[in-house]
């Protein structure tokens, strides 16, 4: 099913989300890298933006400097989101950020984080998989 997300995304926007779902975020979406995750929690660095009912993607912009001094953005590129799980939880519970756009996979400190604040995880894919499971029969 097509889903559609706005930021600000509420609790109630995530209630319906079913794995399979393909879902558009729309609004703010903030490019967050591991650096800016640890300067958030351990430093306790104040992001530049207000991630409340944003979502973030693990990535890594390529940006360049133009001859009048802007910069331009040339490419941006997913990171590995297990880089963040360190922070990940904190920095949910910190930011109120609501959806995670990543690569890879994220562990039980991330997963924990986005339950306790109704963030979108990993977790609605369990009972999905537990059905697979049931139906895989290995050959000996």
């Amino acid at each position: 099913m097509k889903k559609i997300l706005t930021t600000p995304i509420k609790d109630e926007d995530l209630e319906s989300l079913n794995i399979g779902d393909v879902v558009y975020p729309t609004g703010t979406l903030v490019t967050c890298r591991d650096v800016d995750h640890r300067h958030s929690i351990e430093l306790g660095r104040q992001l530049p933006v207000d991630l409340k009912g944003d979502a973030i993607f693990h990535a890594r912009p390529i940006v360049r400097q133009k001859e009048d001094g802007e910069y331009e953005m040339v490419s941006i590129g997913p990171t590995t989101s297990m880089r963040m799980e360190k922070f990940e939880k904190a920095f949910i519970e910190q930011t109120g950020v609501k959806l995670i756009v990543g690569k890879g996979g994220m562990g039980p400190e991330t997963q924990q984080g986005c339950m306790e604040n109704k963030a979108v995880s990993n977790e609605k894919k369990k009972p999905i998989l537990e059905r697979i499971n049931a139906q895989i029969r290995f050959i000996k």
